[in-house]
């Protein structure tokens, strides 16, 4: 593996983004920065989902009534920009987490907005759950246990309630970050534990990790994890996960802080401690050259 593979269309981001969340207008945003940094990073293309494959892990009629505009979307609106969109980012989703469980190599889907959409509703800034799609692509694909290590800040109640209505909790492995309550007093015994969950996947034939960037003390929706504790998070998911061999296929998640740029920073050092892990990799003025 000589780059990270990305994949990442134009039509996943929506230009007009009117709400308090930035994740719809943020995968342009990312990979610009990723490319102005040298991240060797090779953009993969891809196409939309269709109905049908949303609809995997959803009812049908809400996915219909999503992108027909007759029901809101997870940020409350019938934006037809929006419902749009939705075709791209769960599709780049599922394109790395297949890529990565046919080809055993660590990808990335620049996209955040899944975790709270559950089986026949959205909420939180999530309209369908694209971890939960990429789980059941990659069921039909061949996997028989597929993990999400789900580290945004809150609780993925989505995720829980469509695994548990589609009866999968012998089949997905789901942990969640923010049902466990981490706080700036605890959150170094947390990081010292944190290998030991990451460990609990080894037998799953691809993890799809969320990389949320609203743990950050300093996000006014999370708050309890340092930047140099994020690092050693990232860090510790790629570092276990290349010793027991289990593919990752990455997202983004949260991140809320202002300006948005602290955000984008956050992100840039996930995608550092994955190009240093995979490609070993150093930054050497501007540039990531290989040792």
């Amino acid at each position: 593996m000589k780059s990270i593979k990305v994949f990442y269309r134009p039509e996943q981001t929506v230009k007009s983004n009117q709400s308090f969340s930035p994740s719809a207008g943020k995968p342009a945003l990312v990979v610009e920065s990723w490319l102005t940094k040298g991240f060797p990073i090779e953009i993969r293309d891809f196409k939309p989902l269709k109905a049908s494959q949303i609809a995997l892990a959803h009812d049908a009629a809400y996915v219909a009534n999503v992108l027909n505009g007759n029901t809101s979307n997870g940020f409350g609106n019938n934006s037809e920009e929006v419902a749009e969109s939705l075709k791209y980012t769960t599709a780049s989703m599922v394109s790395a987490a297949l890529h990565s469980f046919r080809t055993g190599e660590t990808s990335v889907s620049p996209t955040s907005g899944f975790h709270h959409a559950c089986f026949a509703t959205g909420g939180g800034f999530c309209t369908f759950n694209g971890l939960m799609i990429a789980a059941q692509m990659c069921r039909l694909a061949g996997a028989k246990k597929i993990g999400i290590l789900d580290c945004d800040a809150h609780h993925g109640n989505g995720t829980e309630n469509i695994i548990k209505k589609l009866g999968l909790e012998d089949v997905i492995r789901h942990y969640t970050f923010g049902e466990h309550c981490v706080t700036p007093a605890n959150s170094k015994k947390w990081l010292k534990e944190f290998s030991q969950v990451v460990a609990k996947f080894q037998d799953c034939d691809v993890l799809i990790y969320q990389a949320g960037a609203d743990p950050h003390i300093e996000d006014p929706l999370g708050g309890s994890l340092t930047s140099e504790q994020m690092q050693k998070r990232d860090e510790i998911v790629f570092k276990v996960c290349k010793l027991l061999k289990i593919p990752v296929a990455w997202n983004l998640a949260g991140g809320y802080q202002n300006p948005l740029r602290k955000v984008l920073d956050l992100h840039d050092t996930t995608m550092q401690s994955c190009v240093s892990e995979y490609l070993t990799a150093t930054y050497k003025e501007g540039l990531y050259e290989q040792k």
